[in-house]
């Protein structure tokens, strides 16, 4: 056979020109991966991305911006020292179970941004492939979902708190609808043979089951209106005396007959800048609480001090039955219920306590308490003395 040299010559050349293309292909595919990474660059998700090993190689600005550390800090198994020890197991479990199964998946975790402080992070992690649908990697796009996640726990108090308003209109507006029922049919069928002491017994119960539906319902219009922030707060300078002799006068009653002493001890000229309504309910509910769970014959100490930079500390102090551990830590929450009958028996629904607190720091102050069970309670809370510069 005869060596045609031209003709090998051509065929070297045609590879050639077939390599150069090839090469050329690699570059753009090359350019365009590295494209594809700046545009990641300045994406505003947190992304990530892993090969075949399992441990990142990448992150972009908007994560190492977050989470204010470097590259090197971040790579191959780095960016978990962020992760929340409590996330940390199943966020892990998630990521290998899905590598492994080449499975898109989302999850949900805290992780540390810049200020130390824990985020909570979506995370969407997939497999991406090369142009010969060989698998790669995964690659992983995060949103800081925190604000999202402060919705959903607002929205579960919210229902709980729905909930708890229901079960008090079920239950506790009942017990005295029915007792002021029962009497009033007792009264239509045996009125005409019913003695005068019987009939005076009789409508002793209506007025207290009366007055306590009453206070039931002053009670839930206050905290529905402290709800939903329609309460109309106006501030001024008064005696704290005085306004508490007011407020007792409704409840003066129910300390006389269970034999309860109420003693003051307040100076006649401290002075309270709030608003006034408020300061009233405030001390009713509490009063009328200590009174409650009080036993025939005790006593309940109203008091007032000075506090430094021109604050006040009211307190209320019983000789009553007091509160263990547990009650006192669920006693301001309106998902828990910690309502309890008083030594007499009487009422509770600790719907006051909530709004008392509430209204208290509404005028700007701050409600504690000390209770030892069997030896009485002490509710404290403090008011400005005076209007506070902002």
């Amino acid at each position: 056979m005869d060596f045609d040299a031209s003709q090998l010559w051509e065929k070297v050349k045609t590879l050639e020109q077939e390599v150069s293309v090839l090469k050329q292909q690699q570059i753009d595919i090359n350019q365009a991966k590295e494209l594809y990474l700046k545009i990641f660059e300045e994406f505003p998700a947190l992304i990530w991305r892993s090969r075949l090993d399992k441990l990142c190689d990448y992150f972009n600005k908007t994560w190492l911006e977050f989470t204010g550390r470097t590259m090197e800090q971040e790579f191959g198994n780095g960016w978990t020292e962020g992760v929340h020890p409590d996330d940390f197991d199943l966020c892990l479990k998630t990521y290998v179970e899905s590598f492994d199964k080449r499975e898109a998946f989302l999850m949900e975790y805290r992780m540390k941004n810049k200020s130390g402080e824990y985020r909570w992070i979506r995370d969407f992690g997939r497999p991406f492939y090369d142009l010969d649908n060989s698998f790669l990697g995964y690659i992983g796009s995060c949103y800081d979902i925190t604000e999202i996640k402060d919705n959903e726990m607002k929205l579960i108090e919210l229902n709980a708190t729905k909930d708890k308003f229901f079960s008090l209109i079920a239950h506790d507006l009942r017990g005295p609808f029915n007792a002021l029922l029962g009497f009033t049919k007792l009264l239509e069928y045996e009125l005409p043979t019913m003695t005068q002491d019987r009939i005076q017994k009789v409508a002793v119960t209506m007025r207290k089951s009366a007055t306590n539906l009453y206070n039931l319902l002053e009670n839930l219009l206050a905290w529905s209106q402290m709800e939903r922030g329609v309460n109309t707060i106006i501030p001024e300078s008064f005696s704290v005396m005085t306004r508490i002799i007011e407020s007792m006068a409704t409840i003066q009653e129910l300390a006389i007959k269970k034999g309860i002493h109420v003693k003051y001890e307040i100076n006649n000229d401290l002075m309270v800048f709030a608003d006034s309504n408020m300061f009233a309910t405030i001390i009713r509910n509490l009063t009328s609480n200590a009174i409650k769970f009080t036993p025939k014959g005790g006593n309940i100490t109203i008091g007032a001090k000075p506090m430094a930079d021109h604050w006040v500390e009211i307190s209320i102090t019983d000789t009553g039955i007091g509160m263990d551990q547990d009650l006192q830590e669920n006693l301001f929450k309106l998902e828990v219920n910690t309502s309890r009958k008083g030594t007499e028996k009487e009422e509770s629904t600790g719907l006051g306590l909530i709004i008392c607190k509430g209204y208290i720091e509404k005028l700007g102050g701050r409600m504690w308490l000390e209770s030892k069970e069997g030896q009485g309670s002490t509710f404290h809370f403090s008011l400005p003395g005076k209007h506070q510069n902002a």
